[in-house]
């Protein structure tokens, strides 16, 4: 407790809050700009420059509160999948995953505060989005601005401000498989200095696969002007969220032949059953709870009409308990009694059955504690004919995760075998007993500085970054809860330095070209246990030393790109980038001849690639936007081929589709004078193919699907909205596990809503 204490005194020098609106305030929230297509023109606070998006030298994308309401976004995951470069989807059914230029190192944060979980698991569940303003996210490497861990990019999930006009929103909406989600918010002001917002949300689904899903979440937000240059506001998010998962069709692993007349009667990477895309194999057993609160607290101090010092401190809490099917397998040599098909194990034939697997059951439990501080010095200063947006800052992070896992199960539901066809799901209790846990202590200290740099048409853009990392990292033998001895005591430091630099020259007021250079660094996760055993490439084990002496992971992104903006009917923006990534680590190899995994270094990987993103509004009646992006995200080095069969340096990273595009365009209709107004939408999205692992054997085909909606502006304050996904019914996949479980994606459903804004 003193510990924590001492972390809790130092992460708060104060106790926290807004800025005051102000162009030098590096950190204040954007003010949403809507113009028919929802084209923003306002920064990117995770850039932290004052500045329009235009006149940055990096690739930022904002998805703003229209277009989340106007498509029917209430998840995190759907509304990401419109943004080019971005590959968002729920790995197992209930965690969120971002892909962002190839790569899954990247960093999730709330109003600008960073989720560890992200960082440490890259992936995590979120909740919904009843509360969001808008999000945020700049690609590519971004360690110089938010800290370890963040190669693909940065996504910031941005919630509404309080505001002195009162206001009040609500909505209703029902949809397929017995979809309910009831929104409510409201705001205005307490006092002549105090303004107050609280937001509330709850959430119900059937699912598309029987994953049932319940959000429930509040936030609360206050604003106080202490003094003519003082300003303070405190948030508060709580959610309670119960997910079921979604673990797929189990795809065969294999060429499979017919007993009777050794012909083929399925190909590896088939599904051997005429079952509907929306038949699942869950376990009702199955759960995940996530309960979460954070507090915010944030401080400004105008120090004069150029200079502010800003305080901003977070602490949140998270709880998550976790069983799932997880595995999906099918029964093989002995355990296929009466197999009328075989594979073939080099010339052995492997008898399987392929109308029934077993199901292999996984679950873990964690708790979450961290305590986040961000001290800024920003301001403004000229010397000669430059004009500057300085930014120092000092950032502090602690994290405590207890994760306990390698349970011991029991009960009747252990390890049951279902039918592809008519399964009966439920076939007995399950009980789990945690024999094992993990315990992570990480603190971080980081220092930074940036400068903007403008002439008449030259923008510079310079940073960097030293952080200070260190990990104490325990592992226990537990009764369930209880913790016995301890069974590894690992400690870890990294001294990392990160830097940005970029320029931007403006050809005309309309139209500029820009290039960066960015770098990013990640500690590593070694596990140093008696349960992984580390080998070089040449297949000698490494020695302790070895083991202690690796590389922090390491990447740097060259891009280009050009901004075009021609006012509300034309915006353009597009990038080309190259991101290598070094000093990659893996765990799980293979199996050594005593049983245990196989871990060892393993080279690096590059992803080059193109972006572009467009919006054209040539009348009052018509817009039009459009994303597009090419990745080719590949292994460009792998040393360990010696234990992992079929992966080598050329091979596509898993799960990251070649090409994406998004494409919407509305017909927008002006009904009268009291605010009606009718918008009909239409949008495609396409997805290239990507490959489920990196062994590139198991290819998931590319998709396309069309979406519409249409919405009713009854009055001012009353809006009607239909939304249409899948039109076609479609059956596709934007998701994989464990190999060969293709996740389908929803078929055809409809939303209607009905929202009220007073």
């Amino acid at each position: 407790m003193r510990k924590l204490t001492l972390l809790t005194l130092l992460a708060m020098p104060c106790a926290l809050a807004a800025q005051a609106p102000s162009a030098l305030d590096s950190v204040q929230n954007i003010q949403e700009v809507v113009v028919r297509g929802a084209r923003i023109t306002a920064p990117n606070t995770v850039v932290k420059i004052p500045a329009p998006r235009r006149e940055i030298p990096l690739t930022t994308n904002i998805l703003p509160l229209e277009k989340i309401r106007l498509l029917g976004y209430s998840d995190p995951a759907q509304a990401m999948q419109t943004l080019p470069g971005v590959h968002a989807f729920k790995d197992y059914g209930g965690f969120h995953m971002f892909f962002l230029r190839g790569f899954y190192e990247s960093v999730v944060l709330s109003d600008g505060m960073r989720d560890e979980r992200h960082a440490l698991w890259q992936s995590a569940p979120l909740t919904g989005m009843a509360a969001v303003s808008h999000i945020e996210v700049l690609k590519g490497a971004a360690s110089m601005s938010v800290g370890h861990s963040a190669l693909g990019g940065v996504i910031n999930i941005i919630n509404k401000q309080p505001k002195a006009k009162k206001a009040f929103d609500a909505s209703y909406t029902v949809g397929s498989w017995a979809t309910h989600r009831i929104t409510a918010g409201g705001t205005g002001a307490l006092s002549p200095k105090a303004n107050a917002r609280a937001d509330v949300e709850y959430s119900t689904s059937d699912g598309w696969r029987g994953n049932y899903t319940k959000t429930a979440n509040a936030h609360a937000a206050i604003d106080i002007a202490l003094a003519p240059k003082h300003r303070l506001s405190f948030a508060l998010i709580a959610s309670n969220d119960f997910f079921r998962g979604d673990y797929g069709q189990p795809h065969l692993k294999w060429d499979v032949y017919d007993a009777s007349t050794d012909k083929l009667a399925y190909r590896q990477g088939d599904f051997p059953s005429s079952e509907p895309a929306s038949r699942a194999y869950t376990d009702p057993n199955e759960f995940l709870t996530n309960k979460t609160v954070k507090l915010h607290g944030k401080y400004s101090y105008a120090i004069n009409d150029r200079w502010r010092l800003s305080e901003h401190a977070f602490f949140a809490y998270d709880s998550l308990n976790y069983y799932s099917t997880d595995g999906l397998n099918y029964l093989t040599g002995d355990k296929a009694v009466g197999a009328k098909h075989y594979y073939l194990d080099g010339n052995k034939k492997v008898p399987v059955l392929i109308d029934r697997v077993q199901r292999d059951g996984f679950g873990f439990a964690y708790g979450t504690l961290t305590a986040q501080n961000q001290l800024e010095l920003t301001g403004r200063a000229r010397w000669g004919n430059t004009k500057h947006a300085l930014l120092a800052a000092y950032n502090f992070s602690y994290l405590n995760l207890r994760r306990s896992d390698r349970a011991a199960y029991t009960g009747a539901g252990v390890g049951s075998i279902v039918t592809l066809k008519d399964p009966v799901l439920d076939q007995g209790p399950i009980y789990m007993k945690y024999r094992r846990m993990q315990i992570f202590n990480d603190l971080v200290n980081s220092l930074s500085v940036q400068d903007f740099m403008t002439w008449q048409k030259l923008n510079l853009l310079a940073g960097v970054r030293l952080d200070f990392f260190s990990r104490d990292y325990g592992i226990y033998n537990t009764d369930d809860f209880k913790l016995l001895d301890r069974t590894l005591d690992q400690r870890q430091t990294n001294t990392a330095f990160t830097y940005r630099l970029g320029a931007v020259y403006n050809v005309t007021k309309y139209f500029n070209v820009y290039s960066s250079l960015s770098s990013f660094f990640k500690p590593q996760r070694i596990t140093l246990s008696p349960e992984v055993v580390y080998m070089h490439p040449d297949g000698t084990e490494m020695s302790d030393s070895e083991l202690r002496s690796f590389k922090p992971l390491t990447g740097r992104q060259w891009e280009v790109g050009l901004h075009l903006d021609l006012g509300t009917e034309l915006s353009l923006s597009a990038a080309a980038y190259h991101i290598t990534l070094n000093n990659m680590v893996r765990t799980n190899l293979g199996t050594a001849a005593d049983g245990r995994k196989i871990g060892g270094p393993i080279g690096k990987s590059v992803s080059k690639g193109i972006e572009l993103e467009m919006r054209y509004a040539p009348s009052t009646a018509f817009d039009f936007s459009l994303g597009y992006s090419l990745t080719d995200a590949r292994i460009a080095e792998y040393t360990s081929s010696k234990f992992v069969k079929n992966v080598t340096a050329g091979n596509r990273l898993k799960r990251v589709p070649l090409d994406k595009l998004s494409a919407w365009g509305f017909y927008n209709i002006g009904l009268g004078r009291k605010g009606e107004a009718f918008r009909l939408g239409f949008g495609t999205e396409h997805s290239g193919s990507f490959y489920s692992d990196e062994t590139n054997i198991f290819k998931v085909p590319g998709y396309t699907i069309f979406h519409a909606v249409a919405s009713l502006n009854v009055s001012k304050a009353l809006r009607l909205q239909l939304n249409v996904n899948n039109l076609f019914d479609a059956t596709y996949h934007r998701a994989t596990i464990n190999s060969t479980q293709y996740i389908p994606a929803e078929g055809r459903n409809l939303q209607f809503t009905t929202s009220l804004a007073l």
